[in-house]
């Protein structure tokens, strides 16, 4: 034990914890040369953000989604797959969910017509997964590719639909038939937010319990870590590969559902949150921790809505809060390599996995340990 318990249990979220004050500080030193007042800036983005209850509101209705998509990334990566169509799966799962309700709406009972909707939407983001997946398993292709090119089809498709084959014919806007308010998901009591956010959480929870209490969960696990050791071990490594990329989309799918649901009431043409990259900031800075991932999203819904709120008073660019979410990773990374570097096993050479694991996780921030030691292949590279 390097530095007792409490240290070495809390070292990695220390190092996301310096990665965003570093971000932080970059994204002042930028402001300041813009001839902007850091201090008043943050400090509108803490008093908009957390200091009302408009703020907060918005907060966690933005969170809502994010913990469902970052949820399925983290199962992509943890099984060393990188899905980077998070943004494509959510906008086919979201036109799905719109489609879906609008059909049925007003027909059957709410809380089927939820159900309806919310398979609908899982069921879009795991078909548009579904073809990377399929390159992946079958050809090799490289998934990083495959996934970011069905993000640009899946953009120019729903845009095509909606303003065609599903448009509400009634208005002139390209959208889908909107779904009334009262047929939409209600609002936990005593709040404004609606009941996606539990939907959320729960997600995060199953998510936790899939890679610390389940074979599957960790048989993912080791895929991600060492796909070598994996195979020696007889495990399906390219069924597991497709499994996770398909959960990916399908709770990204699942999201894109729960804006239509709980705050849109309908899916409009080129409509586009861009979760995807701040899924990618937030799973990493969570360290790939399930449980982790919960106060994370809240900090970057947080950052996103008060970004919104101090933006037009203070002249600020609008892209500045993506700005800091791309500083957190790049600092992130600089802070790993750091944390590596103290360790005793820091200039240890990695094992090399082959090409066919090329999106792997790297090891050092999976957050959740394996339920036992992995065997490491003997006698030589294979």
């Amino acid at each position: 034990m390097r530095h007792g318990v409490f240290p070495a249990r809390f070292a990695p979220l220390l190092t996301s914890v310096a990665a965003i004050a570093a971000a932080m500080v970059l994204g002042g030193l930028f402001l300041a040369i813009r001839g902007k007042d850091p201090i008043a800036a943050y400090g509108m983005l803490a008093s908009r953000g957390l200091g009302t209850s408009y703020g907060i509101t918005e907060t966690l209705i933005r969170m809502a989604p994010l913990l469902i998509v970052s949820a399925g990334l983290l199962i992509s990566l943890r099984a060393g797959v990188w899905n980077i169509g998070i943004d494509g799966q959510l906008m086919v799962g979201a036109l799905f969910a719109g489609v879906a309700a609008a059909a049925v709406a007003g027909q059957i009972a709410n809380p089927l017509m939820w159900v309806i909707a919310a398979l609908a939407g899982m069921g879009g983001g795991l078909l548009w997964a579904l073809v990377p997946g399929i390159l992946r398993v079958r050809w090799g292709l490289n998934e990083i590719i495959t996934t970011l090119m069905m993000n640009y089809v899946a953009l120019n498709v729903t845009s095509w639909l909606v303003k065609g084959p599903v448009k509400d014919p009634s208005v002139v806007p390209p959208q889908t038939v909107l779904i009334p308010r009262e047929m939409r998901l209600p609002a936990i009591p005593e709040t404004g937010v609606h009941v996606g956010l539990v939907v959320g959480l729960i997600v995060v929870v199953l998510v936790t319990i899939l890679f610390r209490h389940t074979v599957i969960g960790f048989m993912l696990d080791v895929v991600g870590r060492n796909r070598q050791a994996a195979i020696h071990a007889g495990m399906p490594v390219n069924r597991l590969t497709l499994v996770a990329l398909l959960a990916s989309g399908a709770l990204a799918g699942l999201a894109g559902a729960n804006d239509i649901l709980g705050v849109k009431g309908l899916f409009q043409g080129n409509w586009n949150p861009g979760y995807g990259f701040a899924a990618f900031a937030l799973v990493y800075l969570a360290r790939l921790n399930s449980l982790w991932i919960i106060p994370f999203a809240y900090f970057l819904s947080f950052l996103a809505i008060g970004g919104e709120m101090m933006a037009r008073p203070l002249g600020i660019p609008t892209y500045f809060v993506e700005m800091l979410e791309g500083l957190m990773l790049i600092c992130f990374a600089v802070a790993t390599y750091f944390e590596r570097m103290r360790s005793p096993f820091g200039h240890q050479e990695e094992v090399e996995t082959g090409p066919a694991n090329a999106g792997e996780a790297p090891e050092a921030l999976v957050g959740e340990p394996l339920l036992e030691p992995v065997a490491q292949p003997t006698g030589g590279r294979p």
